[in-house]
C-alpha cells in the first residue's frame, strides 16, 4: 500500500471514532423512534468497530518493525471486542442481569491488557527491525492475567467490587476492594510508564526539540480524562478511550517515531543516490533526482550484469512488478585495480628476483656440501691417499715391479672408494644395514686377491648398525690387512653379528715369520679383544658388544 492509500484510511477511521465518540449521546437523544434508535446504535457501533479494524489492516501494512506491528494489531483488537462488549451489554442484554454484569467485568481485559502492550510498544521505539523483547518482559503477563481472572471471578470473593444491596441490584449501589485498586495501581504504573516513555523518546537526535504530534495528543488526553472526572460528561468514554489510544498511537506512527513505510516516494524523489525503477517492459516509473535516462538496451544487459560506462556502473535487480536500477560510482574501484595490477607487476619481478637468488643460494649450498663431503672423505682417508700417491711414484720409478704395486694399489683403491661411501650413508641415516659392511669387506678382499693371495669370506650377518660401528670395525680390516699385505698368502674373513654383539675374526697366513710386534698398533684399540700370532699365521678377533638393534 502506497502513500496515497494510506492516508484516506486513517483519517477516515480516525474521524468517524471522534464523531461517533462526541456525538453519540446527543444524537441518541435526538432520535425519538425506538426502531431507529436501535438502528442507530446498531450502526454506529458497527462503524466504531469497522473504523478500528481499518486502522488495523493500515497499521499491518505500514509498520517496519513486526514486532511492535504485532503489538499494535493487538491493541487495535481489544479496542475492537471493548467495543464488542460494550454494545452487548449496554444495547442487547441489558435486561440479564447476570450476563450483564460478566460483561462488565470483561471491560477489565482490554482495561488491564493494552497499558500492557503500550509498555511493550514504548520499549520496542527506536529498536532495529530485528529486535525483539528479551524474555523476561513476558513475565508482566502473570500479574495482569492474575488481575482478570480476580476480577472474572468477583462474583465467588467480593475482592473487586461488593453490592451491599445485593448482588442483583450491582449497577446501583457497589464499593471497591483491594483487587480493584491494585488494578487501578497497573492502569497508573503501566500508563505512566508508556506515557514517560513516549515523552523520553518523542525528544529528537540530537537536539532539545520534541516530536509535536504525540505531545499534543498527550496533552489533550490528559485534559479531557481531567475533565470526565471532574463531571464534564458528555460523550461515549469506551468510544473516547479507543480515540486516545488510537491517536496516541498514529501520532506516534505519523511523526517518525514507530517507522513505517510512508513518505518513501519524496524520499526516493530527494535521494541522491542514481536510482531507477521501471516495470516489467522498462518503462520508467520512478527516477530519482541525481539519475539519468537510460536506454531499454541498458537497462536490460544490467539486469543481468552489471554494465561499465566509464567511470560508473549500472546494476540492476528484479523486484516485484519490475526492476530496480542503480548507478555505482567505480573510479576509486579502479584506481585500487591500478594500484593493485602496479602492486602486482612489481611483486612478479620481486618474486623473479628471489626465485633467482634461491636458486644462486641453493646451487652454492649444493657446491659448499660437496666440497664438505669431499674434504671429509680426503681427511677420513688421507693415509691411504698419500700411500696411493707413494705407490704411482714407485712404479714410475721401477716399471718392473708396477703389477705388484697397482695391485696394492687397487686395495687401497678399494678402501677409499667404500669408506667414502659409508661417510656418504652417515650424512642421511644413523642406522645402516650390517650388509653394507659385507660389501666393504667383500670388495676389499676381492681387490686382495689380485695379490696372489687366497680370500674366504663367511659373513652371518643381517641386522642394523650403527654407521660408526661400521666404520670402526671396518679401518681395523684396513689397518690390519695393510701392515701384513706385503707377506701375505691367505686371508680367512669371519663376520657374525647377533642381538648383543657384532664379531669380526681375520685370519692372514704369511709366506714368512711374522713379527709379533708388527700388529702393536691394532692391538691398542680396545676392541680387539685378542690377537694370536704364531709362526707365519696370525688370528684377530674384533668384538662390539654395544650392538645397536632397530627396526629403522
Amino acid at each position: 500500500m502506497t502513500k496515497n492509500e494510506h492516508k484516506p484510511v486513517v483519517v477516515i477511521s480516525v474521524a468517524l471514532l471522534i464523531f461517533l465518540a462526541m456525538f453519540y449521546e446527543r444524537l441518541y437523544d435526538l432520535i425519538l423512534n425506538p426502531f431507529l434508535r436501535s438502528a442507530f446504535t446498531m450502526v454506529s457501533n458497527t462503524a466504531e468497530i469497522v473504523a478500528v479494524m481499518l486502522w488495523c489492516v493500515s497499521v499491518r501494512n505500514r509498520i517496519i518493525n513486526k514486532q511492535i506491528c504485532r503489538y499494535l494489531i493487538c491493541v487495535g483488537g481489544l479496542m475492537c471486542f471493548w467495543l464488542f462488549i460494550r454494545a452487548i451489554k449496554w444495547y442487547f442484554v441489558s435486561n440479564f442481569d447476570d450476563v450483564t454484569r460478566y460483561l462488565w467485568y470483561m471491560f477489565y481485559i482490554p482495561m488491564i491488557l493494552i497499558p500492557l502492550f503500550g509498555v511493550f510498544i514504548a520499549s520496542s521505539i527506536g529498536k532495529p527491525e530485528n529486535y525483539r523483547l528479551p524474555g523476561k518482559w513476558k513475565f508482566l503477563f502473570i500479574p495482569a492475567f492474575l488481575l482478570i481472572i480476580l476480577i472474572l471471578t468477583n462474583d465467588f470473593h467480593r475482592l473487586a467490587f461488593d453490592f451491599p444491596n445485593g448482588i442483583y441490584y450491582f449497577d446501583d449501589n457497589y464499593t471497591y476492594n483491594i483487587v480493584f485498586y491494585l488494578n487501578f495501581a497497573w492502569l497508573i504504573i503501566l500508563g505512566s510508564t508508556f506515557v514517560i516513555t513516549m515523552i523520553v523518546k518523542c525528544r529528537v537526535p540530537g537536539s532539545r526539540a520534541f516530536q509535536k504530534m504525540p505531545a499534543v495528543v498527550f496533552i489533550c488526553a490528559t485534559v479531557f480524562w481531567i475533565a470526565y472526572y471532574l463531571g464534564f460528561r458528555g460523550c461515549d468514554l469506551v468510544a473516547m478511550d479507543c480515540l486516545m489510544i488510537t491517536l496516541l498511537l498514529e501520532s506516534s506512527i505519523q511523526s517518525g517515531l514507530i517507522r513505517s513505510n510512508q513518505k518513501y516516494h519524496e524520499l526516493f524523489e530527494k535521494s541522491t543516490f542514481a536510482v531507477h525503477i521501471v516495470d516489467k517492459e522498462y518503462n520508467s516509473c520512478y527516477i530519482s533526482r541525481s539519475a539519468n535516462n537510460l536506454s531499454k538496451v541498458t537497462m536490460m544487459k544490467a539486469v543481468n550484469k552489471p554494465v561499465d560506462v566509464g567511470n560508473t556502473r549500472i546494476c540492476g535487480k528484479p523486484i516485484a512488478g519490475g526492476y530496480v536500477l542503480w548507478k555505482e560510482d567505480i573510479t576509486k574501484v579502479k584506481e585500487l585495480m591500478y594500484k593493485l595490477r602496479e602492486t602486482q607487476e612489481q611483486l612478479n619481478e620481486n618474486n623473479e628476483l628471489l626465485r633467482a637468488e634461491n636458486e644462486l643460494k641453493e646451487k652454492k649450498a649444493k657446491i659448499d656440501e660437496k666440497n664438505r663431503l669431499y674434504d671429509r672423505i680426503t681427511r677420513e682417508v688421507s693415509v691411504q691417499l698419500k700411500k696411493a700417491e707413494g705407490l704411482i711414484q714407485k712404479a714410475e720409478r721401477t716399471p718392473e715391479k708396477s703389477k705388484e704395486i697397482f695391485a696394492k694399489l687397487c686395495v687401497l683403491n678399494a678402501y677409499i672408494k667404500r669408506r667414502g661411501n659409508l661417510l656418504l650413508l652417515n650424512e642421511d641415516y644413523y642406522f645402516i644395514n650390517s650388509k653394507e659392511l659385507e660389501y666393504c669387506l667383500y670388495e676389499s678382499l676381492d681387490n686382495i686377491r689380485l695379490n696372489d693371495v687366497y680370500i674366504a669370506l663367511n659373513s652371518n650377518c643381517d641386522c642394523n648398525m650403527s654407521v660408526e660401528y661400521a666404520v670402526l670395525m671396518y679401518d681395523l680390516f684396513e689397518e690390519t690387512v695393510e701392515l701384513l699385505l706385503h707377506d701375505m698368502t691367505a686371508c680367512f674373513v669371519y663376520l657374525n653379528c647377533d642381538e648383543q654383539k657384532i664379531s669380526l675374526r681375520i685370519q692372514i697366513g704369511c709366506d714368512k715369520v711374522i713379527d709379533k710386534t708388527i700388529l702393536n698398533g691394532v692391538r691398542k684399540s680396545e676392541f680387539v679383544r685378542n690377537i694370536y700370532i704364531e709362526d707365519e699365521d696370525a688370528t684377530i678377533d674384533i668384538e662390539l658388544d654395544r650392538m645397536v638393534k632397530t627396526d629403522a
